[in-house]
């Protein structure tokens, strides 16, 4: 492991110093002398115990508490995501909420190979997100976090209530607990601005003959909603006149069907376009494309997904 043969050269090169030091020191009663001598013991001090901390995290992945303080103090990495870091602290904090909720719930906690990537994984995600709101200039401003903040406060039964759970459960503060939050809403502002989505409505109709009989009548001009309500057999968008607001890639699903075909289809048309009627696994679509945006045409996960398989990552703690 590259980071264990690091850390045993700074261990090296630790005791190289510090002999070489001890050989040098004379009697001299300065205060320069004395002033250099102390900082030179602190620095050689601060590196040691950092080569040391160094191993019981990397090595033995130890939790105790001295190891806990010292990822407050150390930069330690945890991985590393092209030119970005992720720090040791971090990987620590998300471990702790875990250990907490799994204590105070009684719930199974996840085999430690398990949670221990999993933690990590998210935490590479994440930064990988805030990568891509630099790329597409995408901001969380304090207000976007403050107003999704008191949401959760007004479904959670208020202020009080929701600090007293953040600290019993997880042993989260109210400003951890805005980190999480603001994490939230970059995913959701980038799904929302950079990944493709089609605002559509949509006809439902099983059989083919009656697809086409009903397509020829929009494309001709009759109002698409009238005929979604009087034949559209999609019963859940059906009354409000096959209204699917906006959907990125497989987002449309339909008797627990996704539906490529529609994708497709409403992808590849323009804005105001009506296409169809198109056969898919569930029967024949007519789809009028009302509005159209973003830039990236993958699912959303299907995007993370690639951004991770072509950054560069190395992962110290596993």
């Amino acid at each position: 492991m590259k980071i264990m043969a690091i850390l045993q050269k700074i261990g090296w090169w630790f005791k190289g110093v510090f002999s070489n030091l001890l050989y040098r020191i004379r009697p001299r009663l300065t205060f320069r002398w004395i002033f250099s001598f102390v900082v030179w013991l602190l620095v050689i001090a601060y590196i040691g115990f950092g080569v040391y901390f160094g191993f019981k995290i990397y090595k033995y992945k130890s939790e105790d508490k001295a190891t806990k303080f010292a990822v407050k103090i150390y930069p330690l990495p945890a991985a590393t995501v092209n030119s970005s870091v992720i720090w040791a602290k971090d990987y620590y904090q998300q471990l702790n909420y875990i250990r907490q909720f799994s204590s105070k719930t009684k719930q199974s906690f996840p085999d430690e190979k398990t949670i221990r990537q999993q933690i990590t994984e998210q935490l590479i995600e994440n930064k990988l997100l805030e990568n891509q709101a630099r790329k597409y200039r995408i901001k969380v401003t304090s207000k976007d976090v403050d107003d999704a903040y008191k949401k959760i406060v007004d479904q959670s039964g208020g202020t009080s209530e929701v600090k007293k759970v953040l600290n019993e459960l997880y042993g989260m503060t109210e400003k951890d607990f805005k980190v999480l939050v603001k994490q939230q809403v970059l995913k959701e502002k980038i799904q929302n601005e950079v990944i493709a989505q089609v605002k559509v409505a949509h006809i439902l109709i099983k059989d083919e003959g009656r697809a086409k009989e009903i397509a020829d009548r929009v494309k001709k001009g009759e109002n698409f909603g009238d005929l979604a309500k009087q034949f559209s057999e999609d019963t859940k968008s059906r009354d409000a006149g096959g209204e699917l607001g906006w959907l990125a890639k497989g987002q449309l699903v339909i008797d627990n069907n996704t539906i490529p075909e529609f994708d497709n289809a409403a992808f590849a048309a323009k804005k105001g376009e009506i296409v169809g009627p198109v056969k898919t696994n569930i029967g024949f679509e007519i789809i009028l494309v009302e509005d159209k945006k973003g830039q990236v045409e993958e699912s959303f996960n299907d995007w993370l997904n690639n951004l991770k398989k072509q950054a560069k990552i190395w992962r110290f703690i596993q």
